[in-house]
Order: C-alpha cells, then sequence, then structure tokens
C-alpha cells in the first residue's frame, strides 16, 4: 500500500510539473516549445498510470520502487548542496580601469580633435583598427535594413534626454547633516530605492578599483583624474523587459535598453537630491556620465557576479538588467558579494559565447588577465558589430537561461543551480533542448512594427 501511495505522489509531482513547465512556455510566447515538455511528460505519466492501476504484484512493485528510487536520487543530485559554489573576492589590487579606452570613449573621438590626436599618439596600435567601426553606419542609422523611424526617435530621444540631465548629477548639500545611524540610513535608502523602482539594491564600500583611473567620455573633463572623497555606493539594478529583449538584435533592444539606462538615471537623481536634503553629499552616476565600474560596484554590493560576458548576471533577471550608481559621504552598512553559482554555470553553459555573431565572448574557462581570473570579451569586435546593424546587440543577454522571467519554474532551476554542480552541467543541455539553441524572436509591441 505504501509502495501506491509514493506511486500517486510521483504521478501528481510528473503531472504538477509538466502542467507548470508548459504554462510558463506559453506566458512567454514558446508555445511551439510546448510539445518537447508534453511528449517526455506523458510518457512518463502514462507509464505509472499503468503501473498503478493494474492488479498488485510482485513485479509491478519492483518497477515501481525502482522509479521512486531513481527519481529519490535524481531529486538529491539536484537540490541538495553538491560542491555549492564559494564566493570569489575581487583582489583589492586590481588595476583601474581608463574610461578612455571604452568603446563608447573612442566612438566619439573624431579627427581634428584634441582627444583623437591624445588617445592615439598614446595607442597607435589601436587607431586603424577603431577607424573600421567609424566607417560602420553606426547605431539608430537609416542606412541598416532593420532601420525603423519609430524605435531610433525613442532611443535618440532617451539618449538626448540623458545628456541633458547629466549636469545635475552633482550639487550642493542643502541643509546641515542629520544624524542618522548607519543601519537607519541604509534601510531608508534601500526602500526608496525599490520605491522608486529598483528592482535590486545594495550598498559597498567604495574601493579604489570601483572608480576609473581617468575621464575619456566628454570633450570638457576628458583626461581628467578621477578623485571623490565619497566612502560608500549605493548600487541598484532595473529590470529590462523580457518581450523586448527577445527581439534581440533588432531596434526594440534600443528602445529598452535606452529606456532603462532612463530609468536607471532618474532613480539616481532622487537618491541624489534626497541625501543632499538630509546634508550630505552625493552623486548620481548614470550613462554618459560615470565616474566608475557599475558592475564591479554591483558585485561587490551582492547584487550578482560578472558572468561570461562580460557584465553583470543576477540571479533573478541574469543579465537583463541596467544599473544605476550613488556615491555618497553618508555612513550606511555595506552589503557582501553572493555566490549563487551563477560563475560556475558560466563555465559549463557557453551559450553567449556560441551564439554571439561578432565572435567577442570567449570560450573556455577564466583566464588571467591583470592579476585577475576572468572572461574577457573583445569590445572592439562587439561594438563593431553594434555599428553595423545599427542597434543594441543583446543576443548574449537574450540567449543566456538566467534571462528568463522570475516564475515559479525558474525559481526552481536558479535553487537547484545555486545548490548543485550536477544542476550546473545539466541544465544548459536542457535549455538547449528546452529552448532550442536560436533563441530569437519578434514579439515587438504593435508601435514598433513599422
Amino acid at each position: 500500500m505504501l509502495i501506491s501511495y509514493t506511486g500517486f505522489l510521483e504521478l501528481i509531482i510528473v503531472i504538477t510539473l509538466t502542467i507548470l513547465t508548459c504554462s510558463t512556455l506559453i506566458k512567454e510566447k514558446e508555445s511551439n516549445k510546448v510539445i518537447r515538455v508534453i511528449g517526455p511528460g506523458l510518457a512518463v505519466i502514462f507509464v505509472l498510470l499503468y503501473l498503478l492501476l493494474i492488479n498488485s504484484s510482485l513485479y509491478r512493485d519492483i518497477i515501481l520502487i525502482g522509479l521512486e528510487i531513481v527519481s529519490l536520487i535524481i531529486a538529491l543530485l539536484f537540490f541538495l548542496p553538491i560542491r555549492k559554489a564559494v564566493i570569489s573576492h575581487i583582489p583589492e589590487n586590481l588595476a583601474k580601469i581608463d574610461e578612455r579606452d571604452v568603446m563608447f570613449a573612442r566612438a566619439t573621438y573624431q579627427k581634428g580633435d584634441g582627444r583623437y590626436e591624445d588617445y592615439y599618439q598614446r595607442h597607435p596600435e589601436l587607431e586603424e583598427l577603431d577607424e573600421v567601426f567609424r566607417k560602420l553606419p553606426g547605431l539608430c542609422s537609416p542606412a541598416i535594413s532593420t532601420f525603423n523611424p519609430i524605435s531610433t526617435a525613442v532611443a535618440q530621444g532617451n539618449f538626448h534626454f540623458l545628456h541633458d540631465i547629466s549636469q545635475f548629477v552633482e550639487g550642493d548639500k542643502v541643509n546641515k547633516p542629520i544624524t542618522l545611524s548607519p543601519t537607519q540610513a541604509t534601510t531608508d535608502i534601500k526602500g526608496l530605492a525599490k520605491y522608486f523602482g529598483a528592482e535590486l539594491v545594495g550598498i559597498t564600500a567604495l574601493k579604489p578599483y570601483h572608480l576609473y583611473s581617468h575621464r575619456g567620455r566628454n570633450p570638457e573633463n576628458y583626461g581628467d583624474v578621477v578623485e571623490t572623497n565619497h566612502q560608500y555606493a549605493i548600487v541598484f539594478a532595473v529590470e529590462m523587459d523580457y518581450e523586448m529583449v527577445k527581439n534581440a538584435p533588432q531596434s526594440p533592444t534600443i528602445v529598452e535598453s535606452s529606456h532603462e539606462y532612463v530609468k536607471a538615471a532618474i532613480i539616481g537623481m532622487q537618491l541624489t537630491y534626497f541625501i543632499r536634503q538630509l546634508g550630505y553629499d552625493a552623486r548620481n552616476h548614470m550613462d554618459g556620465n560615470y565616474l566608475l565600474v557599475a558592475p564591479l560596484l554591483a558585485v561587490d554590493a551582492g547584487l550578482g557576479e560578472i558572468g561570461r560576458m562580460g557584465i553583470l548576471m543576477t540571479e533573478k533577471f541574469g543579465p537583463r538588467v541596467r544599473l544605476g550608481v550613488v556615491t555618497t559621504d553618508l555612513n550606511l552598512d555595506p552589503d557582501k558579494p553572493v555566490n549563487r553559482g551563477m560563475d560556475d554555470f558560466c563555465l559549463y553553459c557557453e551559450k553567449c559565447a556560441r551564439e554571439c555573431p561578432s565572435l567577442s565572448i570567449p570560450h573556455g574557462p577564466k583566464q588571467e588577465i591583470n592579476g585577475i581570473k576572468r572572461w574577457q570579451i573583445n569590445q572592439q569586435s562587439c561594438y563593431s558589430f553594434w555599428c553595423r546593424i545599427g542597434t543594441d546587440c543583446a543576443i548574449c543577454m537574450n540567449s543566456c537561461p538566467y534571462s528568463k522571467p522570475d516564475t515559479l519554474i525558474h525559481k526552481l532551476v536558479r535553487f537547484s543551480l545555486r545548490q548543485s554542480l550536477i544542476s550546473r552541467r545539466v541544465f544548459p543541455i536542457l535549455d538547449d533542448y528546452l529552448y532550442g539553441k536560436k533563441p530569437h524572436k519578434k514579439i515587438s509591441p504593435d508601435w514598433l512594427k513599422q
């Protein structure tokens, strides 16, 4: 009798998982993939039903016991802490990044511009290489086949807005400092950030490697040494819309990317102005006006890990986020870095590297670069592809298994990935089977379908 009860329990679990997975695929507009779940699911259900409904026999009981043992072993392998991932701290002596070397800065250098002459005198080996992407159509160019006048206007409008408000990232504190304990200030800041629209928020003490060594993006401060008297950083993330990202590498991706940069900038402004009202100094770091490397701060603030594609991976949204940072001299309680197995998952997955059209993402294990083991993308080939297609690429973001919506079935998978090395090896294969190796869609809203 006990065997029958456990058999029925196993049947209910299989039916529940099959229904949940199918409903998740339908919600994600992947209805054509449902058959990949229904087929194996129904096969298991029919076998269990047959065994449970036939008259009891030793043969039937042996098979049921065998199935239950196999199911228990699989469950244990996927959910027991088998080689749980460990936190890998960023070395304190990590060399600073020079903003002048970043592609978004180099893309603004033009012949006849003092920045151009200065930069390529110091880096003559990059001049010919950079001229390649300068000859391409460029972001939002009408010369590309995927050009959409509506999406281009949205994106360019967003970037112009960001440029116009960037003058307000710095300002004077308004009042005499209000006395707040670090714990109370941290609670208030985190609560406000989420109230303003942030999905994730953390605190870190500022470290030298967080900051750029020199500024490089804007003509008025090109080459300035980056310095600050702030001690803490508030780091937050906003979610990029799943369906807009699924359009990668089409025009909706740059619409969504620019939109989330605006959201992050506004949240940062609100937090900055709030802290100044409390009587403390604060600076908003936003798209086009950073003094620091946001993903490094996000790691130290406990928001996630740096994945194979070189950007922040969060457990809830994967790489499908945009980051904002506010630095301040207000005393706060720092968070600690976390490890949810994502870094280890990237080692076995390689889906982003496989799908990258410009071959910019490395395969294989991490390599030691500037004293730290990491994956480093080829930013020249990556940005050149952006200039060729006229929009953010985002294929790596789109293809990442962690980019799936935070539904119940994906929560279960992520918990398993956090726990077990076995899961981190098996689930990349299952993701390929279930979602396919080419996860690109065209599901943009009607108003973008021009």
